[in-house]
């Protein structure tokens, strides 16, 4: 299987320009690479065809696809369908703790997200329904970004929360959470090209 983790090193190729980059963030065949040198200005080349490669349980493996710029300063890498980055998930995910007011039966209550992406959320909690129950969430943003409000869908109810699945989301908002989760992701991600640098140097590279 040709996964793709988050975090791990993965070299984006256009022409025979290399690209050492980190992943910030996968979902379905789009993989976000943040540049580990900052100054590198091979975003400056895109739109253009492009191959990503790392290494799998030892083994190189090379997709091939088109690259294009995105937020936060990462560029996106879409797979062609000979090569999946094999994340099913339509959006991004976060592990984060937003406070949430769930809507459902007639009753609100307000719990906190465990996860949550521009598809749906988990959310702490078992009691807001039945599988394939309609709720509606409005979930409080960091920093004092207000609100994104969304319905949707019980999917599945587990020891640890509830998820559900967004069913009816304004575009506004799904970029605003697809945003937030890029933005973080990509904070991170920088930490571990920080660290990947500093490693090298050590190295002597």
């Amino acid at each position: 299987m040709r996964r793709i983790r988050d975090f791990m090193p993965a070299t984006l190729s256009v022409g025979v320009r290399p690209m050492l980059g980190i992943v910030a963030a996968t979902s379905r065949d789009v993989a976000w690479l943040l540049p580990r040198d900052p100054r590198d200005a091979t975003p400056g080349l895109l739109p253009r065809p492009a191959q990503l490669s790392f290494q799998y349980q030892g083994h190189l493996v090379v997709l091939h696809g088109n690259a294009e710029r995105a937020q936060q300063g990462c560029v996106a890498f879409h797979a062609n369908r000979e090569g999946r980055i094999d994340n099913l998930r339509e959006s991004p995910r976060l592990d984060v703790q937003l406070t949430v007011r769930v809507s459902a039966g007639g009753t609100t209550v307000e719990t906190r997200t465990i996860n949550v992406s521009a598809g749906g959320a988990l959310l702490e909690g078992t009691t807001f329904g039945p599988r394939d129950g309609a709720v509606e969430v409005a979930i409080q943003m960091p920093q004092d970004g207000g609100e994104v409000h969304a319905r949707g869908i019980i999917v599945r109810t587990l020891p640890e929360g509830t998820g559900i699945r967004f069913t009816d989301i304004d575009p506004a908002a799904r970029d605003t959470l697809d945003s937030m989760v890029l933005s973080i992701r990509a904070a991170l991600a920088r930490r571990f090209a920080e660290r990947a640098s500093r490693e090298d140097a050590a190295r002597g590279r």
